[in-house]
């Protein structure tokens, strides 16, 4: 049975008047049925139904019931969104006594924030009868309305005002602090609703609490008269709305049957729930965006209470990072969690406004940014910020145009007009192209990279998307096996694979269903499966004995058109010397080069596509030589920015100096590897029957074959002193 805390002295009143009022309405509605029941006549089966009607009246059945039947119809229940509405606001005033006191001894201005438009419905309703059961002077004032007429003012708004709303709001809220009345103005949100005078006079600023496990138990309580005999979880309450509420509790149902309706209630939303619908919680992966996001929150909630002005708040970021990694899911859930009302923006939907002129270009813009500054506290959220490039870069013939289209999204960003309660948040993939005025302090300041998920966090992410199912199974060897997938990749895979289950008799989901989603059917001969694990198990070798063998490991997995990869959790250490660059170069090059040792031949894996094993070394080598000046006097000059490959190979001389060190590289991998031949066969050949090696296990490998040529050398040095 469910303990509650024990309510305070205002809503222990408000509680046990509700109860008395639907006690009443309860009692009522059994003398009514009591008194009907006794009064029916028999029914003369020879007569037509013409000839007499089969009922009594039912006022005539409550006539007969003498004094225990007041009517034809008993008193109406107390709904149980009243009930909750009341509770909630009755435990803000016990959690703040010095608030009560203050009302009927003093004038406070109290401010509330109702997020929930149906809670601010009802609270029109009944927040009057819990502060002045007695008074019918609750009413909004104006200037000729006389002190003596008035208990209290208040003030509901729950839409944002108009421009023409706003001085009328004013001035009734100016009237309202010269008649020095109480005032209780509520709203979604004060500081975008109420005239502005409000917030500075406030006494105090108060958030409208949730529905919690313990309202609930006491709305059954005071509608049904019956005890709530099992606990109502935290999680389930989070999920009830007020409407919930209305279709689930009800007088005529015991508790046992409301709390049930519920959660049937609560688990359709939950079945319906798309895997997107997501809470910060939920989002694994994504790092310092989702601190940021977190912090953000409680940033916008000391805004509102006037903690601390808007120049304090973290309000523009940019997201970067590889495309399904998650970053407009975060600016939904980020807008959803914090009440945030979103604006979605790209250039292509302002280019694709009117005819596409730059006039209905720039109108479009700045409709989003004045659509977000009227509905405060808001975010406008532009995808592919990249289309906004450097404007120094800019040589085409339609250079003007690019320019001043940038120049206007600087305005708009820049908070001119102003961007008090405007989060602004851009997201590439391709950060490196945007323009680099919109990344400086005051516009989109922060800047936060998103890499793609680990095993543990990808393992998260499938327990987030599976939600009940496979509990009981350890899905870790998915995750690892998913290394190199993003968010959207893993949501692909659990859909796929309760497709196959569905189609498949309906049954429930299996871990073979997810496996076979996520990997397919690989039937790749066994010739080319060896070759990848050869040229995994080389990978691995070259980066234990450089970085070690912590948070390291290799798959030999098939994933989509990947054969296999050697991943390492945190990035290998790089203190920006020559050295630590060429020891990266070995470890990209190896996979080619352990299958030349031991397979006679390089295949075509480490090349030809973006992300390849020798496309990454080319970009390392290139900004070696012609950005970061590592490789000697004759290769000082600053030809570019590191990561522009293609704009430091259109010199000679870089080009030269890359094939150089990419031979160097070339030869100290070669040589790295045929010491440790051995080693790289025995790590292929559980590769291709595990699917899996760790660091931990490829590095003991490595240790008991130096100790056992260690022997070796000993055994025959010893046999040759004999000898001599």
């Amino acid at each position: 049975m469910n303990q509650p805390n024990l309510m305070g002295p205002l809503e222990t009143v408000i509680y046990r008047r509700l109860w008395r009022s639907s006690r009443r309405f309860r009692s009522d509605l059994a003398a009514s049925k009591a008194a009907a029941e006794d009064s029916i006549k028999p029914i003369d089966p020879d007569l037509n139904d013409h000839q007499t009607d089969r009922w009594v009246p039912l006022r005539e059945a409550t006539q007969r019931g003498g004094s225990a039947a007041r009517g034809v119809w008993p008193a109406f229940c107390v709904p149980p969104d009243e009930v909750a509405a009341s509770l909630l606001f009755a435990r803000i005033f016990d959690e703040h006594p010095e608030l009560l006191r203050s009302i009927h001894e003093a004038s406070p201005i109290i401010l509330i924030d109702v997020a929930d438009r149906g809670m601010l419905d009802q609270l029109k309703h009944v927040w009057g009868r819990i502060l002045f059961p007695e008074s019918d002077r609750r009413k909004i004032v104006h200037a000729q309305t006389a002190r003596s007429q008035l208990d209290v003012v208040e003030l509901f708004v729950k839409e944002l005002p108009r421009a023409t709303d706003k001085d009328q709001n004013a001035n009734i809220a100016l009237n309202a602090i010269r008649a020095a009345r109480p005032l209780i103005a509520m709203s979604p949100m004060a500081r975008s609703h109420l005239p502005e005078v409000l917030g500075r006079a406030a006494t105090a600023k108060i958030e409208f609490p949730k529905l919690d496990a313990e309202t609930i138990v006491r709305v059954i309580r005071v509608v049904t008269g019956k005890l709530v005999r099992e606990p109502v979880d935290a999680n389930l309450a989070e999920r009830i709305t007020l409407d919930d509420l209305v279709i689930a509790v009800r007088f005529d149902r015991a508790a046992a049957q409301c709390i049930a309706e519920l959660k049937r209630l609560s688990a359709g939303k939950e079945s319906m729930r798309a895997s997107r619908d997501l809470t910060l919680a939920d989002l694994h992966g994504l790092g310092e965006a989702r601190a940021w996001a977190q912090g953000a929150i409680a940033d916008i909630k000391a805004w509102k209470e006037g903690r601390i002005p808007w120049s304090q708040v973290s309000s523009g970021i940019a997201l970067t990072g590889p495309s399904g990694c998650g970053k407009t899911t975060l600016a939904s859930v980020f807008c959803h969690e914090a009440g945030l009302h979103l604006v979605s923006a790209t250039l292509a939907k302002w280019q694709s406004s009117g005819e596409a002129h730059l006039g209905h270009l720039l109108r479009c813009m700045r409709q989003d940014f004045e659509e977000a500054r009227a509905n405060i506290p808001s975010c406008i959220f532009i995808d592919e910020i990249d289309s906004f490039p450097e404007r120094a870069g800019v040589t085409h013939r339609w250079r003007d145009y690019v320019v001043e289209v940038v120049n206007a999204l600087l305005a708009e960003v820049d908070g001119i007009k102003g961007r008090d309660g405007v989060f602004v948040i851009g997201a590439s993939n391709e950060i490196g192209r945007c323009e680099p005025a919109l990344l400086r302090a005051g516009r989109l300041e922060k800047v936060v990279s998103i890499r793609r998920p680990g095993p543990t966090e990808l393992e998260q992410m499938f327990r987030v998307r599976l939600q009940n199912d496979l509990q009981e199974e350890d899905v870790s060897s998915i995750a690892e096996a998913a290394i190199g997938m993003v968010g959207a990749d893993v949501e692909r895979v659990v859909k796929d694979a309760r497709r196959a289950a569905r189609q498949d008799g309906g049954r429930a989901l299996r871990i073979c269903d997810l496996r076979k989603a996520l990997a397919g059917e690989d039937q790749l001969p066994l010739e080319e499966r060896w070759r990848v694990c050869v040229h995994e198990a080389a990978h691995l070798i070259a980066d234990i004995i450089h970085f070690g063998p912590q948070d390291i490991f290799a798959s030999a997995v098939r994933v989509g058109s990947r054969g296999g990869m050697t991943w390492r959790a945190r990035p290998a250490p790089v203190a920006g010397i020559l050295d630590d660059y060429r020891k990266h170069l070995q470890v990209r090059l190896a996979g080619m080069l352990g299958e030349e040792l031991l397979l006679g031949a390089a295949s075509h894996a480490a090349g030809g596509e973006r992300g390849s094993d020798l496309e990454h070394a080319t970009s390392l080598a290139a900004a070696v030589v012609g950005s970061l000046g590592l490789v000697g006097e004759d290769h000082i000059t600053y030809f570019g920015a590191r990561d522009d490959t293609q704009a430091l190979l259109l010199f000679a001389e870089v080009r030269h100096a890359v094939a150089r060190e990419l031979a160097a590289a070339s030869a100290a991998t070669r040589l790295l590897l045929e010491l440790r031949r051995p080693a790289i066969e025995i790590i292929a050949r559980r590769l291709l029957t595990r699917g899996r090696v760790s660091g931990d296990e490829a590095a003991e490998v490595l240790f008991k074959l130096s100790r056992s040529l260690e022997e070796n050398v000993d055994v025959h040095s010893g046999s040759n002193a004999g000898k001599s």
